[in-house]
């Protein structure tokens, strides 16, 4: 099968594409500079240059890919980034997504890689979430994300298939997010006489999920899904931040000091967000990656960066 993958150099891009390719498919991956990063180039993907704002660029992609199957990562996937640009994140995001939809031939089959923060703020006794849930997204990128999933459910004669993303961690992810960010401030640690960790909001509660886990997902959504289906890809288990950075410390023996740092705080903050995954699960797939295991790799991704 002949697979496009959009984001293909992002976090979860990267490892989709591994998978994707450990399953003997044929992977044309999609990056803003259509260069394979160091990390992929001996995967044996064929890369392109896909840029979502572009209507020519998105065109000629999808023309020189031409997929069976096409799994959109691409877009913005920083809060704090998009409330630092609504309006480009909305244009990646929301018409990108539209972009390639329309561009795609009749009968495609397309992922949209949504995410769980479309749902907004959800009183605690409504959790866990299932997809029937209203949205109500309270941050530019949820909103962008809400509007994407609608775009791409009305583009006619494409099998689209919208996955809602939980949070997800693990080695490769950028330390511009939490768990890496913490991650990293721990590898530049060793040996400090004061090993201070600084961290934003630590009393939220997340369904964190390891992204190799994720990326099975979304593998067997492609293979199952129900077209116009939408799907939680989740753990069902809600962790609070205070307690995973205990449990990073003590994998990596540093004795660091936590401090908060208010640069560091969302200006708005979900307490909880905590999801169900019983659609997925019904087509086979389930967390095979011990937490602690997700930790201890993503420390390890880190080791020897000294910074």
């Amino acid at each position: 099968m002949r697979v496009l993958v959009t984001g293909a150099a992002g976090f979860a891009g990267g490892w989709l594409v591994r998978a994707l390719r450990g399953r003997g498919h044929a992977v044309v991956a999609a990056s803003q500079d259509g260069l394979a990063p160091a990390a992929l180039a001996g995967e044996g993907a064929e890369w392109i240059e896909l840029d979502v704002t572009s209507d020519d660029g998105v065109r000629a992609a999808v023309g020189r890919a031409r997929p069976d199957v096409v799994y959109h990562l691409a877009g913005q996937a920083s809060v704090a980034g998009a409330f630092a640009d609504p309006l480009g994140t909305w244009d990646v995001n929301a018409t990108g997504t539209l972009r390639l939809a329309l561009a795609l031939p009749q009968g495609t089959r397309l992922l949209v890689v949504s995410s769980a923060e479309v749902y907004g703020l959800v009183p605690d006794d409504e959790q866990p979430i299932a997809e029937d849930h209203p949205q109500r997204p309270c941050n530019p990128y949820a909103a962008s994300k809400a509007a994407a999933e609608i775009a791409a459910l009305q583009a006619s004669g494409v099998e689209v298939v919208i996955a809602r993303s939980f949070n997800h961690t693990g080695p490769g992810q950028d330390s511009r997010f939490a768990l890496a960010s913490f991650a990293r401030q721990i590898a530049g640690m060793r040996g400090a006489a004061d090993p201070v960790l600084r961290v934003g909001n630590l009393s939220a509660r997340r369904d964190l999920l390891d992204v190799r886990d994720v990326v099975r997902g979304y593998v067997r959504l492609m293979e199952a899904g129900e077209p116009g289906g939408v799907y939680n890809v989740c753990s069902g288990t809600a962790r609070s931040m205070e307690d995973v950075v205990r449990d990073m410390i003590a994998i990596s023996g540093v004795p660091a000091r936590v401090e908060v740092d208010p640069e560091r705080v969302r200006p708005v903050d979900i307490p909880l967000l905590l999801g169900r995954a019983d659609r997925l699960a019904a087509l086979g797939w389930a967390p095979a990656i011990p937490f602690e295991q997700t930790l201890r790799d993503l420390l390890d991704s880190f080791a020897g960066t000294g910074s």
